[in-house]
């Protein structure tokens, strides 16, 4: 079996990666997976590390130590690597004197996919009005579509994208986040880095968050920070005291009234049940990707005073 087909039968593994830039250390000892049929979103504040990860894995830059495997087959081993892995770190790397279409119709040639591949590409990100136009005088966010248009044009079954959305518009965005999911969907691997946490809910479904060169956290979304459910009971000192037989971390909110219960509302309830407690509210709180990542890299950056 050959490295291409190796690569798209299985996920991404970043395993033990470390990069010093003379005495900085940038990367310790970093690994996380993405499986497939997953969306990854890549976390940390500026200079954590995040697009020094995504260089290596692209074998753009060298790591001291370390590996990264797709499928098996390291990124320089793989024949036809952009029939496996796209990717977008640097949306304006391209030559600016270039049109539109000259620079796909380029990208088709180097990935060794037909020429009309390039025509799909310009229709399905509406790049039609400004095929002709050279790069270089191009929007912000129209060499992101462009960029994303030379990431797909292999049919890649890993993407790595770092920051796609900045400067798409609303209609491109909700694009892209569909094609993402459908790409998932099927099997792929997607992993992007954004600072647009909000762009993240309820698409990504794991995380792996870098805080000064370390990973914080890597794992699925839905496990990576502590889910409570909001209950509110006609009878509190019951209900408390039902919590507390049996062991249940619980804390009390006197100003809404409600008791926050680190415990799944169908625990929850079953109490109701078993006590016979008469319910008011109940409702599932479950940490957002924005207070994950707060707290995962608290203490990484700190305002101080402009005045």
């Amino acid at each position: 079996m050959n490295a291409d087909h190796r690569a798209t039968r299985a996920g991404v593994d970043v395993c033990q990666v470390s990069k010093m830039y003379g005495a900085v250390s940038v990367l310790e000892d970093v690994s996380f997976t993405c499986p497939p049929g997953s969306v990854t979103g890549l976390l940390g504040p500026n200079g954590s590390g995040k697009s020094t990860v995504m260089r290596i894995m692209l074998g753009l830059a060298h790591a001291d130590r370390g590996t990264v495997r797709y499928g098996g087959s390291a990124y320089r081993d793989i024949p036809h690597p952009a029939r496996v892995v796209g990717a977008m770190i640097d949306p304006a790397a391209h030559h600016p004197g270039r049109s539109v279409a000259e620079t796909l119709a380029a990208a088709a040639i180097l990935a060794d996919v037909p020429h009309a591949r390039s025509r799909e590409i310009i229709d399905a990100l509406g790049l039609g009005a400004v095929r002709r136009r050279r790069f270089g005088a191009l929007s912000l966010g129209m060499k992101q579509r462009v960029g994303l248009g030379i990431a797909f044009i292999g049919k890649p079954s890993s993407l790595i994208f770092d920051e796609p959305m900045n400067g798409l518009d609303i209609e491109t965005s909700a694009w892209l986040r569909d094609a993402l999911s459908q790409h998932a969907r099927e099997g792929g691997v997607v992993l992007l880095s954004t600072h647009l946490l909000q762009e993240l809910q309820g698409f990504a479904d794991r995380l792996v968050v870098l805080s000064q060169g370390r990973v914080t956290y890597a794992g699925g979304v839905e496990q990576s920070g502590p889910d409570h459910a909001l209950v509110k009971v006609a009878e509190s000192e019951r209900f408390r005291s039902c919590l507390e037989r049996r062991g249940i971390e619980h804390s009390w909110d006197a100003d809404s009234m409600r008791f926050r219960v680190r415990a799944h509302p169908l625990v929850i309830g079953q109490i109701f049940l078993d006590e016979a407690i008469l319910v008011e509210e109940l409702a599932w709180d479950r940490e957002s990707i924005r207070d994950t990542y707060l707290r995962l890299t608290h203490g990484d950056h700190t305002a101080g005073s402009l005045a």
